[in-house]
């Protein structure tokens, strides 16, 4: 036992079902920085009973690792427009419409924009590729948040994903299945 001392030799093994020292957190299994700074931190994810506010930039960061790894079956997807923004302000959203609907196979593409008040207040909302919904502006494609309840409704703890799978969802409703759609490519 060549490298340890005297004293840690002569140091009786632990009693059966005494705890395991602690663990490094640089080691997290989850990896990533963010599970590092949230366990400093003692936060989780959501906040926790004692009601701890999870501040903004760790709430984007925990969305974008969540946006790359994918979101559900691969219909809905989303990413930062800029990885130098350190604001993470502006977002890209994608949604492969809904099958047995006039969006079945198109590709929408989206604008989301996190202002400093984001997640307290929601994102500006954007379609980017031209779409028909009762929703959405048809000379602007903002997303008008008193006709879509997830963001007139707005809670902190929505996220972009929440509000991209809604859409989707918005998009096989019967007031929006069968709406006549602009040309499929065309843009905002």
């Amino acid at each position: 036992q060549r490298g340890t001392s005297a004293a840690e030799r002569a140091r009786p093994p632990p009693p059966t079902g005494a705890r395991a020292p602690p663990r490094n957190p640089l080691s997290h299994p989850s990896g990533g920085l963010l599970p590092v700074l949230l366990h400093f931190s003692g936060m989780a994810s959501s906040g926790d009973a004692a009601g701890v506010v999870v501040p903004r930039n760790f709430r984007l960061l925990e969305e974008l690792e969540r946006g790359e790894k994918g979101i559900g079956d691969g219909t809905v997807s989303y990413g930062m427009d800029d990885a130098d923004d350190i604001y993470m302000r502006s977002w890209t959203g994608t949604i492969i419409g809904p099958h047995n609907t006039v969006h079945e196979g198109r590709i929408y593409q989206l604008k989301l924009f996190c202002d400093k008040d984001y997640p307290d207040r929601p994102p500006t909302v954007r379609f980017h590729s031209r779409i028909n919904m009762t929703c959405v502006n048809a000379e602007t494609g903002l997303v008008d948040q008193r006709k879509f309840s997830l963001l007139s409704n707005w809670r902190r703890e929505y996220t972009m994903e929440n509000i991209l799978i809604q859409l989707k969802k918005e998009m096989a409703t019967s007031h929006n299945r069968k709406l006549v759609q602009p040309p499929e490519g065309t843009f905002y």
